[in-house]
């Protein structure tokens, strides 16, 4: 939940033209990488989750299972329609202090020393080349937290802009892994050279559908779920670099399930994931 991912996610990577402009004016957000760049992410992610049958239950125990990620970003090709970059998972960690892991947490350690293709488009979007093993969640949620967020035009310090996409989700009741964000987002400031760009994002999350496999009531009843929250996040720009330095997410979660059956007691499932991703 927000990305990576990204998703992973929400891990982010927005490029800027070639060198800062001045920190006045009109600033163009755009993913702008240039071939030949190599990074290295670390994205730390950490998901608490608790279980409930009672509304006001938010003392409950709960669950904490954390991601440590490092990876290597290469990009291999840009044109103006966007870049073609490798991603290589050098090194995936997760502990949790429970019996619950989320699927995409066991996909992202399936992830160690694979590498995957993606595409990144000026506005932020990003699509996993090929159709593989490595085009799910976990993957989404280290190369993309934002999708497709950034302003078609350029502008001020200040200036806000409105979006609705579907983010990728660490984890959620139902099993699916994605949901509604429509968010507000900001350009805070730029530094006296230019050379950084400070944004900031407030949202909200929604989604609702049956639960994958049954479940939240009777056996083998199908289960509903409905999900909303909030999201926050902040965003590093290196401008000269044309890259995220820093990107932190913090998604809070309430869900209810519900069964079919009218014996069915509703669970309340609360969540936070907090996220953080940097170049080192």
């Amino acid at each position: 939940m927000l990305a990576v991912v990204a998703s992973l996610g929400g891990g982010q990577a927005v490029w800027a033209q070639s060198g800062p402009p001045p920190s006045t004016g009109d600033v163009l957000l755009q993913l702008r990488p240039r071939p030949g760049d190599l990074l290295r992410l670390r994205l730390d992610q950490t998901i608490e989750m608790g279980v409930s049958r009672r509304a006001d239950d938010d003392d409950s125990p709960s669950d904490v299972t954390s991601l440590v990620m490092l990876a290597r970003l290469t990009v291999e090709a840009a044109d103006e329609a966007g870049a073609t970059v490798l991603a290589i998972a050098d090194s995936v960690r997760t502990e949790s202090t429970g019996s619950y892991e989320s699927d995409v947490l066991r996909q992202a350690r399936a992830l160690q020393g694979q590498r995957f293709r993606f595409r990144v488009s000026p506005d932020g979007s990003t699509t996993v080349t090929g159709v593989d093993a490595w085009a799910g969640p976990a993957v989404g949620s280290l190369i993309s937290q934002l999708p497709a967020t950034l302003p078609s035009e350029p502008v001020q310090p200040g200036a806000t802009w409105n979006r609705s996409v579907d983010i990728p989700l660490a984890v959620s009741p139902d099993g699916k892994t994605t949901a509604t964000l429509t968010a507000v987002f900001r350009l805070d400031s730029v530094s006296r050279t230019g050379e950084f760009a400070y944004l900031s994002m407030k949202g909200r999350l929604v989604r609702s559908g049956p639960m994958q496999g049954g479940g939240g009531g009777a056996k083998g009843a199908p289960g509903f779920v409905q999900t909303s929250g909030s999201v926050n996040a902040s965003l590093l720009l290196d401008r000269r670099r044309g890259w995220i330095a820093d990107a932190r997410t913090v998604i809070s979660l309430r869900s209810l399930v519900t069964g079919n059956g009218k014996d069915s007691a509703p669970l309340r499932v609360r969540m936070k994931i907090t996220q953080w991703m940097r170049v080192m």
